[in-house]
């Protein structure tokens, strides 16, 4: 199983390039409601989950409920991880 927490940290380094470094983010921050994430972003997110964690997303997946918070959407990466495990053995 995926350590979430891994998750949440490599997601954060990630959206913490883009921001200033006084700008509060951590895993429970509405990035939708606060404007961290607009739509650019949310291109290069996917990508970036695609490349390192080797989950591609589906358009089901990129949701508000998904992408609100990087808990909530780490939570939906560790999901397609585990199916990948699941799928595997």
């Amino acid at each position: 199983m995926a350590d979430l927490t891994d998750i949440q940290g490599q997601l954060l380094a990630f959206l913490r390039q883009y921001r200033e470094a006084d700008e509060t983010l951590d895993a429970q921050t509405d990035l939708i409601r606060t404007g961290w994430l607009d739509s650019l972003l949310l291109v290069d997110l996917v990508l970036h989950i695609e490349r390192c964690f080797g989950v591609v997303l589906v358009a089901q997946d990129v949701t508000p409920a998904h992408f609100r918070t990087v808990a909530s959407l780490a939570e939906r990466v560790r999901w397609h991880l585990d199916s990948q495990l699941r799928k595997a053995a």
